[in-house]
């Protein structure tokens, strides 16, 4: 970790400052143990609340894997619910549309009752915020989604600039999204931080504009698997970052 403060610092919102996947992946469980007993009444008598989760789970590794699925989606997260559960459900012999349409519905109900942020995340951005550095959100997917979020955690009052793919118009890793946030800031990108959990869009992409990139290794991972990409640090958490 840097000893010295920057003058700014960018931030990415889900899986960095939001527990965005903790959360997904209790909804999922909660969601399959209600109803794997539906289905098995339906005839599908081996299905299991694991079953579904991992049939479920193993479509969206597939679904989100590909760039031009992963923007159209992250930019229309309804309808990538949608899609995801039902080629989950139809890999198990499931398909049935007033389901799918149901379990989407309750799982965005449950997400929103139980999304939180990352331990000591708000505290850090406090601590920026105190020491005075100009903090700002760079965060993809679609406006409204993303700006709930925002409201949710009371990002407002602590960024000087929140920037969402959605309403800005494209998004990481396109260097103009980087470049924009600078020019809101009014820094350089040589005393500026960019932290987050992607390698590409928070990390590489940046670093390659001069901004230092920290790879916020969240669900670590570790760079083994990463074929030698070398970010500036790596930390499991921002909070190792104050």
């Amino acid at each position: 970790m840097k000893n010295i403060f920057p003058s700014a610092v960018f931030f990415d919102l889900d899986d960095t400052i939001l527990g965005t996947t903790v959360c997904s992946n209790e909804c999922w469980k909660l969601l399959s143990e209600e109803y794997a007993p539906i289905f098995r009444q339906q005839g599908h008598l081996n299905i299991s609340p694991k079953d579904i989760v991992k049939s479920i789970n193993d479509f969206r590794l597939w679904f989100w894997s590909d760039a031009n699925r992963n923007r159209d989606g992250r930019l229309n997260p309804e309808q990538a619910l949608l899609e995801t559960i039902k080629g989950g459900l139809e890999t198990l012999g499931i398909a049935d549309l007033e389901i799918t349409e149901s379990m989407s519905q309750k799982w965005d109900d449950m997400r929103w009752s139980m999304l939180k942020p990352l331990p000591k995340a708000i505290d850090t951005l406090k601590k920026f915020k105190v020491a005075g550095v100009k903090l700002a959100l760079i965060t993809n997917g679609n406006a409204r989604i993303q700006a709930k979020k925002v409201q949710i955690l009371g990002l407002e009052s602590l960024m000087d600039h929140i920037q969402i793919e959605g309403e800005f118009g494209l998004g990481k890793p396109d260097p103009e999204a980087y470049f924009n946030a600078l020019k809101q800031l009014n820094a350089r990108p040589e005393e500026t931080w960019m932290a987050g959990d992607n390698l590409e869009f928070d990390v590489i992409a940046p670093m390659k504009l001069g901004i230092y990139g920290i790879w916020v290794d969240i669900h670590r991972i570790g760079l083994e698997s990463h074929n030698g990409v070398t970010p500036d640090l790596v930390v499991e958490s921002i909070s190792e970052l104050v």
